[in-house]
């Protein structure tokens, strides 16, 4: 090769070198006044360790839904109140019994127990657990709403023998205990009133009516209860239609003569009392006159009152008697005034009039 072939050969490489050399720089200069234009809020971006480059992924990850999350397990009690939503009432039934097993006195599980065994028809299972329930619940409210759901409950099986085929006694019973837990339900009274009548228990039908009397909401029915107790049980039924009986005028009001057991007295007479009675004093003096008697609470003008009924063998007024007729003990004290009451309980069992003007109270059999 001659020497200007080689010449121009170095001068070209020269060339070149430079011109790569400045281009280098000069992309340099350029990246710097960019990053050093950018907003940054961090003073100390540059000094954070550089980020690894990402990992390659061969497949993706899955992504987190439910079924990866652990799940709280029910509740005996919110599985079986599932159940019952379902109308599973059988399993949920031996759901609650597994769970009562080991927790007799769980109120919630016994309070659901007595409506599914009422769903399954299984009533005496129902009514045993209702008791339990009453017995353990502690809140006043849930026991009071406990109480009238068993009696409309107890009350809706008498009504309905086809649903309920066991005889009376077993219902009877249970009205019994009930009443013991809620003496002032006159439903119950009128309902056991009636079921005595048709037993020809007449003591006891005569009982519950007359408690059943005590409460105005069943007063009017119980004295229709009363009225059927007078069919036999008057000593001259063949006795004169209507009688005028003499009254004793005392004060504004009046006094009627009868007789007790052989003894005269004489009784306020009351249309407002619902039960006739003797006073606490008479019988402090007769106290013989006392035959089976029987817890009462009596409402009177000053609140509830406990006292009792009794049976006394002969009550009568002019040629009426009345045989086994349970009088109240009053919580009174008239001294020598008057004896005691004549209520609606006799009185009802008529078509009466009083007239005041002559003083004379008219009974007419019905």
């Amino acid at each position: 090769m001659n020497n200007k072939k080689i010449i121009f050969v170095a001068t070209l490489a020269f060339a070149l070198g430079f011109y790569a050399s400045e281009y280098r720089h000069a992309n340099r200069d350029k990246n710097v006044s960019v990053i050093a234009d950018a907003d940054i809020d961090e003073p100390d971006f540059f000094e954070k360790p550089e980020s690894p480059p990402p990992r390659e992924i061969s497949a993706p990850l899955p992504v987190a839904t439910n079924d990866f999350l652990p799940t709280k397990a029910q509740s005996p009690l919110e599985r079986a109140n599932q159940l019952i939503a379902n109308g599973a009432y059988a399993e949920a039934a031996r759901l609650l019994n597994q769970l009562l097993a080991q927790e007799p006195q769980n109120a919630e599980a016994l309070w659901l127990l007595a409506r599914v065994y009422e769903q399954l028809g299984q009533h005496k299972e129902s009514v045993g657990i209702w008791f339990r329930y009453i017995s353990t619940e502690v809140d006043a409210q849930k026991i009071e709403n406990a109480l009238a759901y068993l009696a409309k409950y107890l009350i809706h099986l008498v009504d309905n023998p086809s649903i309920f085929g066991e005889s009376y006694e077993w219902l009877m019973a249970q009205i019994n205990d009930l009443i013991k837990l809620t003496p002032d339900n006159g439903e119950l009274h009128l309902q056991l009133a009636k079921m005595h009548l048709k037993t020809e228990d007449k003591e006891q039908a005569q009982y519950h009516a007359l408690m059943a009397a005590n409460q105005p909401e069943t007063q009017a029915r119980a004295e229709g209860i009363l009225a059927k107790l007078d069919e036999g049980s008057l000593a001259q039924d063949e006795g004169p239609a209507e009688i005028a009986v003499p009254l004793i005028r005392f004060g504004g009001q009046f006094l009627v003569p009868v007789t007790v057991e052989g003894e005269k007295v004489k009784l306020l007479l009351d249309t407002g009392a619902s039960i006739s009675g003797l006073t606490a004093s008479f019988i402090n003096r007769h106290y013989s006159f006392v035959k089976s008697p029987k817890p009462i609470q009596l409402n009177t003008a000053s609140g509830t009152v406990e006292s009792y009924l009794f049976v006394v063998d002969t009550l009568t007024i002019e040629s009426i008697t009345f045989n086994k007729h349970m009088l109240a003990r009053l919580p009174m004290d008239n001294g020598d005034h008057f004896d005691g009451l004549l209520g609606i309980d006799i009185l009802g069992r008529f078509d009466f009039v009083i007239d005041q003007n002559k003083a004379v109270l008219r009974l007419k059999k019905r």
